[in-house]
Formats: C-alpha cells, sequence, structure tokens
C-alpha cells in the first residue's frame, strides 16, 4: 500500500508510569482493601449467625487481600509502561 510521504506522523504522548501520583496509588490501595474487606465482613455474618469474631476476621482478611491485591495492581501498571 503506497504511503504518502507529505503526511506527518503524529506520535501518541504517553506519560510515564511514574507519573502515577502516590495520592492515587494510596487511594487504590484503601478503596480495593475496604471493598474486600466488606465483602469478608458479609461473608463472616453469614457464616455464622451472631459471631462477632468471625465478621472481625472476615473483615481483616479480606482488607489484608485488598490491601495486597491494589498493591499489585498498582506495580503491574508501572511495569506496563
Amino acid at each position: 500500500m503506497p504511503q504518502s510521504k507529505k503526511r506527518h506522523v503524529h506520535h501518541q504522548y504517553q506519560k510515564p508510569s511514574t507519573s502515577i501520583p502516590a495520592r492515587q496509588a494510596i487511594k487504590g490501595r484503601i478503596i480495593w482493601a475496604l471493598l474486600i474487606g466488606v465483602f469478608g465482613l458479609l461473608i463472616g455474618a453469614f457464616a455464622s449467625e451472631s459471631g462477632y469474631a468471625a465478621m472481625i476476621i472476615g473483615a481483616l482478611a479480606g482488607s489484608l487481600l485488598g490491601y495486597f491485591i491494589g498493591k499489585n495492581m498498582e506495580e503491574e501498571a508501572r511495569k506496563d509502561k
């Protein structure tokens, strides 16, 4: 296919991945920790009918899992760009 020699090539500007602000990175971790922590709390509540210990353990386990998921997503976002 013929290519025009007069056509200007437009390069897309992409920010480097290190330009993710630290504030936004911390927000992502907190959001994932809260979201999965709430699911862990609900699982603990439904698994034990009135056991507060199961609800607390479920919430803590869920929030730790969410924190590490958010942290891993941030690291992958930095590697991709």
